[in-house]
């Protein structure tokens, strides 16, 4: 298992792939969902793992569940347990992972975390050096890109939270 972790400098192309992959997505889904761009590819000039992470708000997760399957067909797997989770997390990789999923049920306080999260560090590039600073220095070890941060965005969540109101 690879160690480190790939952190790129940010790519144009990863509005386009994120648009591409939603359309995609949006053709599949029987029920029309809500298809966020999330993540640090969503923040322009972020550098970031090469990973577009994407956000389906769907009105109900359990009837999520009763097609879901068809994220497969685009070559999505989904990991993780269903039971007792309020999101659902699909990945698409094939020599590398390219898109990341998650679906929550409309409500779900995530989403709006993560969408403040977003707006947040669009507006505050200051905060968004920080980050890309933090992230170059962890990249070494993935435990350690995890785990150091977490802290760091905790605290943008709590900025984040109350910028946004």
């Amino acid at each position: 298992m690879k160690k480190n972790i790939e952190i790129v400098p940010y790519r144009t192309s990863w509005e386009e792939d994120f648009q591409s992959e939603k359309m995609a997505i949006d053709l599949l889904l029987p029920e029309k969902a809500a298809i966020y761009h999330i993540g640090s590819t969503s923040i322009p000039n972020m550098f970031a793992m090469p990973i577009i992470d994407l956000m389906i708000v769907v009105k109900c997760l359990k009837k999520f569940d009763e097609y879901s399957d068809v994220l497969k067909t685009l070559g999505y797997e989904q990991l993780g347990d269903q039971s007792n989770q309020d999101r659902r997390f699909f990945i698409k990789c094939d020599d590398i992972c390219s898109f990341h999923i998650q679906v929550y049920e409309k409500g779900n306080a995530a989403v709006e975390r993560n969408i403040a999260f977003r707006e947040y560090m669009i507006a505050h590039t200051d905060q968004a050096m920080e980050y890309i600073k933090l992230k170059k220095g962890l990249a070494k070890n993935k435990t350690e890109y995890k785990r150091g941060r977490k802290e760091f965005l905790d605290e943008i969540d709590r900025k984040a939270s109350k910028w946004k109101k």
